[in-house]
């Protein structure tokens, strides 16, 4: 048995991150399936922030407006065409829909659920925090809405308000923000397989399952 560990620099408000979580887990699946032995590694799955808005804004917008604000209309529709086609292949149903915000409040949770709960239900929540933004076309920055998130992953609804009430994992998650920076992440999704083999961008499941094989070969010749 192999712990395999898994980190991504993510920001929740990020698409291509949504498919590289959907990619990443048909990969874990296809591995402990097929993969000699593979049935019985175990995956820890770490997601850390990596904010795309280093100034927080000051309020949400609508998702067409805020793409509207990078790229050109042709170029949207570009982009959102893409999104759509590489996100059905990973069975998300993207929405351009709905208005979209800040990412501190996500992260935070992300952080401290990692923190209480451990790193499983933390993917979970990564997960869920990814399908309301883009599937529910509901605003991630909104303290109702990650406490719903929260709820469908089995956290309770009265002890996630009391540690967003506080300023538990702020200092951390901008910590962290600040340091992926720091380390020349340009971009996301940035993940890192094994502690060692790092690659940028959303990964397919070929990728992933590559990336998975050769961490494990290379945990044995340790």
């Amino acid at each position: 048995m192999a712990v395999i560990s898994i980190e991504i620099i993510s920001d929740v408000i990020c698409p291509w991150c949504y498919i590289a979580s959907r990619n990443l887990q048909k990969a874990i699946t296809f591995y402990k399936k097929t993969y000699p032995g593979g049935s019985k590694d175990i995956f820890t799955i770490n997601w850390y922030p990596y904010f795309i808005d280093e100034v927080p804004p000051p309020k949400s917008i609508l998702v067409q407006d805020r793409m509207l604000r990078r790229m050109t209309p042709e170029q949207v529709s570009a982009a959102q065409t893409r999104l759509t086609r590489v996100g059905a292949a990973s069975g998300i149903q993207f929405k351009f829909g709905g208005y979209i915000g800040s990412s501190r409040l996500a992260h935070r949770l992300l952080h401290i659920v990692r923190e209480r709960k451990g790193s499983e239900v933390h993917d979970r929540l990564a997960e869920m925090l990814f399908h309301y933004q883009f599937e529910r076309e509901a605003d991630v920055s909104q303290v109702d809405v990650v406490v719903e998130a929260g709820g469908r992953v089995g956290l309770g609804e009265e002890e996630v308000r009391e540690w967003l009430a506080g300023d538990e994992g702020v200092k951390e998650t901008e910590e962290q923000g600040r340091r992926a920076r720091d380390a020349g992440v340009k971009g996301v999704p940035h993940i890192i397989v094994g502690g060692q083999y790092q690659f940028d961008g959303a990964l397919d499941v070929s990728e992933f399952f590559e990336a998975v094989v050769q961490a494990r070969q290379s945990s044995l010749s340790q």
